[in-house]
């Protein structure tokens, strides 16, 4: 699974390697992204050829469920079957998105204990997870809405295997973002995307400190044996 995630992109910075401003959103850089948080999401506007950055709650919520707190279970989607369950399916096939991040935590057991990683591209460079949106209106309050994501998961690939048997499906290339959202885009094409990534990927222990979200600034992300 995808637990927590990390986007520590400044404004800037994400405006010139995704070609979206975060000028009208409180965005800042996040070191410890966990369910519940609000992230940049870019999507495909229903009906319309337009594709945006929004942001959206992580935690998928489905348009006919009666609460939004289903949202904290929905945080993942398994490839396999992603097309299949019904809190998905219809999102699979209408409302994918991407998300953008620079890196992510998965934990290793060792003998009872939880080792927290993160992983990240070699050369540091930003990507974007396959996900998958939904807007939510509150049934009993047609006022309150929400806009929320899941992220979709496969087997890990060889690099990350060692530390935990499933993954984020990565998606380092802007033209596999553009054939993501392309509403013409056929089941059999999309499911190609969803696979274990299968190329080099940096992997190194963190500090326990991530395993509480309270816990979100810039050294959390520093390799332990490079902490003070």
């Amino acid at each position: 699974m995808c637990g927590r995630f990390t986007l520590t992109l400044s404004g800037e910075e994400f405006k010139r390697h995704f070609n979206y401003t975060l000028e009208r959103f409180d965005y800042s850089p996040n070191y410890n992204i966990a369910p519940g948080q609000e992230v940049p999401v870019i999507y495909r506007k229903p009906h319309r050829d337009e594709i945006a950055v929004r942001p959206m709650r992580w935690g998928l919520v489905p348009r006919w469920a009666e609460n939004k707190n289903v949202g904290y279970r929905l945080i993942n989607a398994r490839g396999e079957t992603v097309d299949k369950k019904p809190a998905f399916r219809d999102a699979f096939l209408k409302r994918r998105c991407f998300v953008p991040a620079d890196g992510f935590y998965e934990w290793r057991k060792d003998n009872g204990t939880k080792t927290p990683f993160r992983i990240m591209l070699p050369d540091g460079k930003p990507f974007a997870f396959a996900g998958l949106w939904e807007k939510w209106i509150n049934p009993k309050n047609r006022e309150e809405e929400l806009y929320s994501f899941t992220i979709i998961t496969t087997d890990a690939g060889a690099a990350v295997k060692d530390i935990h048997p499933r993954m984020p499906v990565l998606m380092v290339d802007e033209k596999i973002w553009e054939m993501w959202l392309d509403p013409k885009a056929d089941v059999g094409s999309l499911k190609e995307i969803i696979k274990p990534y299968d190329g080099e990927l940096v992997c190194y222990e963190v500090s326990t400190q991530v395993n509480s979200p309270a816990n979100n600034y810039p050294e959390i992300i520093m390799p332990v044996n490079k902490r003070d």
